[in-house]
């Protein structure tokens, strides 16, 4: 059986080891993705240079790792809205539901249907405005939770940068500069979380109180679902509850977008009022952590 020279050229050539890519590999890989702003790839070449423990290379690939973490937590803000808005928010969905829950603790000792009525459709608009800022706020404290994960590793970085060069002052500044963010980002967070405390004590007493109130209100005004009404069931649209049966009348509910008597609705015409908010945006910031490039 005979062999070509290029088959036994191959042949070898397939045995041969590939040669094992150094520190400095990583690291200009690094350099290269971070240019390209490909922040994952980047993360991952700088982590495997300054792993290496290379005294050439180690000190650098740190620096610029925290470059990259810090690039990261400003990139998943980026998906926030305006959190002066979205403070606002918050405290006028609070607002308004304890207007709903005094007006619920005064007809409670009445036997005035209408006023009973009323208030019980106030305080489901009230839950409705509460669950939307709850939803809101929930997103924005992920959002906030995975920024600060990345800030603090991307201080930690910077400050391992430090120790291993203390020539690297730009190092240390950097470091100070990413837990003023942190800290003014925790400030934020505490803000919000304070507020969705409230709102939530509001919205249990709000639902005490309403199903008080759907108490007194006849069982066939009532839909299927209002005698124990929870998150889960408000969470769905209205109007894909109790839908009507093709060739039957719907029954006259309360709740939601459901047709109530010609009666009601214009005593809910006379007595209900719409609440609107005006919120002025806020101006966006940004600082960037040091601008020196390791070479």
């Amino acid at each position: 059986m005979k062999f070509s020279i290029f088959t036994i050229a191959l042949a070898v050539a397939s045995l041969t080891p590939a040669p094992q890519r150094t520190a400095r590999d990583f690291y200009n890989e690094g350099v290269a993705k971070l240019r390209d702003k490909e922040l994952r790839a980047a993360e991952s070449a700088f982590r495997a240079a300054a792993q290496s423990n290379q005294e050439s290379i180690q000190p650098a690939a740190a620096y610029n790792l925290g470059h990259v973490r810090f690039a990261q937590g400003k990139e998943t803000l980026k998906g926030e809205g305006d959190r002066g808005q979205l403070l606002d928010s918050s405290q006028a969905a609070e607002v308004v539901a304890e207007e709903a829950i005094k007006r619920a603790q005064g007809v409670l000792e009445s036997e005035e249907l209408n006023a009973i009525i009323g208030a019980y459709m106030q305080g489901r608009a009230a839950k409705k405005q509460l669950r939307a800022s709850r939803d809101e706020s929930t997103r924005e404290l992920d959002l906030i939770g995975s920024a600060l994960e990345r800030w603090r590793r991307s201080k930690s970085d910077f400050l391992s940068a430090a120790e291993l060069d203390t020539t690297n002052t730009d190092a240390t500044t950097n470091a100070d500069i990413v837990e003023q963010h942190i800290a003014k980002l925790l400030d934020f967070q505490k803000k919000l979380k304070q507020q969705n405390e409230q709102a939530g004590e509001a919205r249990e007493k709000l639902k005490e109180l309403m199903k008080q109130l759907r108490g007194k209100i006849p069982k066939d005004m009532q839909s299927e679902s209002d005698d124990e009404e929870d998150d889960d069931e408000e969470e769905k649209e209205d109007g894909k509850k109790d839908a009507p049966k093709p060739g039957k009348q719907q029954q006259q509910r309360i709740g939601g977008d459901r047709q109530v008597s010609p009666e009601m609705a214009r005593w809910l015409k006379e007595t209900m009022k719409r609440r609107t908010m005006s919120v002025q945006e806020g101006e966006g910031e940004g600082v960037r952590a040091g601008d020196k490039e390791s070479k």
